[in-house]
């Protein structure tokens, strides 16, 4: 069996390194839980050893585990989402950030569209590379039923910028927009009409 491997993807704008802290306590939740006598890895110490790019849009991508960590920095553009579906996913547990997607990324290919909504026992999770917000006409809402409680998510509510609550799939279409986002995405940066999602 293959030693569980994890990813940190973290933003770099302008050289500036946004949000560490939120990754670096998952980085520690994740080595509390999976690697509990090993040294928690500074995500700090790993990138002041890199030259870091000065302009445009990056992301820091870390790969971890009991090995030696992988950095590599690669430019970064928003995806193109034109299609999106709901898909039911009530076995699907993705609670830490695994480096291997593979079974979120086979789940959104049998869906034939550009994304997917992950529904898990009726309630609405995540995509499947994004944590999901809506748009009700005054606020934006997160489901309170994440698979990955990712760090922008974190971090928006904190600073009450979105609210929580259970989401039925079928409330869907009860609010505006949908909105993507992760540590690359922040809130307003990539959202779609309602009627985008095919019943």
């Amino acid at each position: 069996m293959m030693p569980h491997q994890f990813i940190e993807t973290i933003k770099l704008a302008d050289g500036c390194v946004f949000h560490l802290a939120y990754h670096q306590e998952r980085v520690c939740n994740t080595f509390s839980h999976f690697f509990p006598n090993e040294k928690v890895l500074s995500l700090s110490d790993i990138i002041e050893k890199i030259p870091l790019p000065t302009q445009g849009k990056h992301k820091i991508r870390i790969v971890y585990g009991s090995e030696c960590p992988t950095i590599e920095v690669l430019p970064y553009q928003i995806r193109s989402i034109a299609t999106i579906k709901c898909v039911e996913a009530d076995f699907l547990d993705y609670s830490y950030k695994f480096l291997d997607r593979t079974f979120l990324n086979n789940l959104k290919e049998s869906a034939g569209t550009d994304e997917v909504i992950f529904v898990k026992n009726g309630k609405v999770t995540d995509s499947s590379y994004a944590n999901i917000i809506f748009f009700d006409g005054r606020q934006w809402v997160t489901p309170s039923t994440y698979l990955l409680n990712g760090t922008c998510r974190q971090r928006l509510l904190k600073e009450g910028k979105i609210k929580e609550a259970p989401i039925h799939y079928t409330d869907i279409h009860h609010f505006e927009q949908i909105g993507f986002i992760n540590a690359m995405l922040d809130i307003g940066e990539l959202s779609l009409p309602i009627s985008q999602l095919a019943n």
